[in-house]
């Protein structure tokens, strides 16, 4: 046994059952441990940064350790946008590197560079092996920080110590599964933490409950809580889909990404005094007003102290299971109120303006195009609790937000710290990986996707069904709407419907004219290889940008 086969041992051990990666010279001993074995398998990626993101979004889905692998060099340097974007949204990645051998290292060898030093500067644990009997500490506490703390963790290997031989007695690289790093399982809080928290909910005025992204689990739990106080529930981006987004208590995805024109929820927020935040990573939407002080108390629920708010003034704060946490407070407050008046107005206000988007077929009636907010109308009619849903970054993510209704507690992964264009198709990749069973749908922009087209040829070669939804209208129209004089920002557009077929995927094009539920029917089909529909968007519609983000950037 060499090195390389006592790590892939290793990995298979804590669960790992994907590398997402691209070779060269310095990990052909780790690549040729992989063949060896049945257990863990090697992903071939088109690029680096999408290996990265690709077992980022795997990461977020499921809660477990994921795995990259990129070669010395360009190879790491096209790691960063990817493991910046795994550790900005708390997924527990490890990255690992090779290393030209120790004996040429440091001295202008090609594809040299100090690989531990220069991902140190956006990842928390970011460390070099040079010798065989480093190895083991290293690796378990990469794997352990990683798994421990929701965080990203870089390993770089030296080719040499990676074809180092292993005695078979040698009693260092022994794997015991009872002593492995694992993720700390925290014990509920205790009884009085749930009553002290619930007599803090029933004396406040008006209560606000804001899930995010850990809570995912929660979402039946939740609703009963606020079904019992009247309160509404508002999702951050990356928590939209944990809550039924049908249900009268549930206003959606506020700032940005808001409802427009629903007066009524601004008035909900600047009314509450108590936020109940599960799970959320940005506070400050729900807790501030345009002057950024702390307008509302905040009782926060987290899964760990690492991720408790050090920001804002916390009344009272819930640490352990959420699952356990939203059941425990849903039994024991009291019915406090009837819904409130203003959740009412604002829920009937949201069903009014869905009805009318409902009965849109064209924009302006140009049937060159299709409405985004009535594709994704008719999209909402084929996802079920199999559905696993991926939003890029981009004008598409703001039609998206509004306007996918997820009733199945649906996961939605999403570049939510980051914001990184090209995001959806990677994240497509490990997600599906992660889930064979389930269905992986992604909506990108053309601008995004033409970041990372190459991946359809992974997806392909995968077999993966994965659905990749393009909203393509020629330009980059987040950043042209901020543009005094648009400059820059059109984009010159293949034939995305014949480019995935010359992939070896299958694909449609939707426009004003099309039967947009007997394209949707074809692609939900079982299949053994990627669709991709391209929707034709008309580049002058104006992003609904939510007013009330504008009364606050006005300030």
């Amino acid at each position: 046994m060499n090195v390389s086969d006592y790590i892939v041992r290793f990995l298979k051990a804590v669960g790992v059952r994907q590398v997402f990666g691209y070779p060269g010279t310095p990990i052909l001993p780790f690549m040729a441990a992989l063949e060896r074995q049945s257990d863990i398998e090697w992903v071939l990626m088109r690029h680096e940064n999408a290996a990265a993101m690709a077992a980022s979004a795997q990461a977020r889905l499921t809660g477990e350790l994921t795995v990259c692998m990129a070669t010395s060099g360009p190879g790491s340097a096209n790691f960063i946008c990817g493991l910046v974007d795994a550790q900005l949204d708390r997924a527990p990645v490890l990255a690992l590197t090779g290393l030209v051998p120790t004996y040429n290292q440091g001295h202008s060898e090609f594809q040299d560079i100090n690989q531990a030093q220069l991902l140190s500067t956006v990842l928390p644990m970011s460390n070099s092996c040079v010798h065989p009997r480093q190895l083991v500490p290293l690796l378990r506490n990469s794997v352990g920080f990683a798994w421990q703390n929701q965080q990203t963790a870089h390993l770089a290997l030296s080719s040499d110590v990676l074809n180092a031989q292993i005695a078979d007695d040698d009693s260092l690289f022994a794997i015991d599964v009872d002593y492995l790093p694992r993720p700390l399982r925290l014990m509920p809080p205790p009884e009085e933490a749930f009553n002290l928290v619930a007599d803090e909910l029933m004396n406040s005025h008006q209560v606000v409950i804001v899930v995010g992204r850990r809570a995912v689990g929660c979402g039946a739990s939740i609703t009963q809580l606020a079904e019992k106080l009247g309160a509404p529930i508002i999702t951050s981006l990356d928590g939209k889909g944990i809550v039924d987004e049908t249900h009268a208590h549930t206003l959606g995805v506020l700032g940005i990404f808001g409802l427009p024109g629903v007066e009524s929820t601004k008035q909900i927020i600047r009314q509450a005094d108590a936020i109940l935040a599960f799970g959320v990573d940005t506070l400050k939407p729900f807790l501030t007003d345009a002057d950024n002080a702390q307008r509302r108390k905040l009782i926060q629920c987290e899964a760990g102290f690492n991720t408790i708010s050090l920001e804002y003034r916390r009344t009272r704060t819930l640490v352990g299971p959420l699952e356990t946490i939203a059941e425990r407070l849903a039994y024991r407050v009291g019915v406090r109120q009837a819904m409130n008046p203003l959740l009412m107005d604002s829920f009937t206000s949201r069903q009014v303006h869905l009805q009318e988007v409902a009965e849109l077929n064209t924009n302006g009636g140009n049937s060159n195009y299709v409405h985004p907010a009535y594709f994704l109308t008719r999209l909402n009619r084929f996802l079920d609790e199999t559905s696993m849903l991926v939003l890029d970054t981009g004008a598409h993510t703001v039609w998206a937000a509004r306007y996918l209704q997820l009733a199945h507690q649906q996961p939605v992964i999403v570049s939510s710290h980051l914001g990184t264009m090209g995001f959806s198709l990677p994240a497509l990749i490990g997600i599906q990986m992660a889930r064979p069973n389930h269905r992986a749908v992604g909506i990108s922009g053309d601008g995004g996707f033409q970041m990372v087209m190459g991946e359809l040829a992974t997806a392909v070669q995968n077999k993966l069904p994965i659905i990749l939804i393009i909203f393509s209208n020629g330009v980059l129209q987040n950043v042209r709407t901020q543009q005094d004089i648009p400059f820059g920002t059109y984009l010159y557009n293949p034939d995305f419907v014949a480019l995935a077929k010359a992939f070896g995927a299958d694909s449609a094009l939707i426009d004003g004219q099309t039967d947009i539920d007997t394209v949707l029917t074809q692609a939900f089909a079982k299949r053994d290889r990627p669709f991709l529909l391209e929707c034709k968007i008309d580049p002058e519609l104006e992003i609904p940008l939510s007013r009330w983000e504008r009364l606050v950037a006005v300030h």
